[in-house]
């Protein structure tokens, strides 16, 4: 069944607000160099009251609280730069799903600098106040040192 023009820029207009939400979460999540490093509130605000951020090993959030505690405790990594590569959105009337590959140079406890690199898969919702994060799962394919650390600035 063809989609009619109507339904087609609809479902452009909802990635294109679904790729703004994930670079909104980059930039909440990023920093170190003119300002903190993980801005909990802005993060947990990105996602619907029962969200989820789960990030392995790193950690799990459930609930924007939930979220909010877990950025607040990542202050511990001072440093955070986030690129997001190979975008995948699929729309499904008012819900979505998304994977990035994703590549983050990050300093962890004790100026430790690391490259990390992996995959998030998101789902997504679309709210009164616009797409919010259902999920956001990060998996790791990789860590990497960084032996002379970040020149920041």
């Amino acid at each position: 069944m063809s989609k009619t023009i109507e339904q087609r820029l609809q479902m452009l207009e909802d990635i294109q607000a679904i790729s703004e939400l994930k670079a909104a979460y980059c930039n909440g999540a990023d920093g170190g160099w003119d300002r903190p490093s993980h801005d909990a509130d802005t993060v947990a605000s990105l996602f619907i009251e029962d969200g989820v951020w789960d990030g392995g090993k790193i950690g799990r959030g459930e609930g924007r609280e939930g979220i909010r505690t877990l950025f607040t405790s990542f202050k511990r990594f001072p440093f955070a730069f986030h690129r997001i590569t190979n975008p995948i959105i699929k729309i499904n009337g008012d819900t979505a799903t998304g994977e990035w590959h994703f590549l983050v140079p990050i300093t962890l406890d004790r100026d430790r600098a690391r490259w990390l690199g992996g995959i998030y898969s998101d789902e997504f919702v679309r709210t009164p106040d616009g797409w919010k994060f259902k999920s956001l799962k990060a998996v790791s394919a990789f860590v990497a040192k960084n032996e002379s650390g970040w020149m920041v600035g």
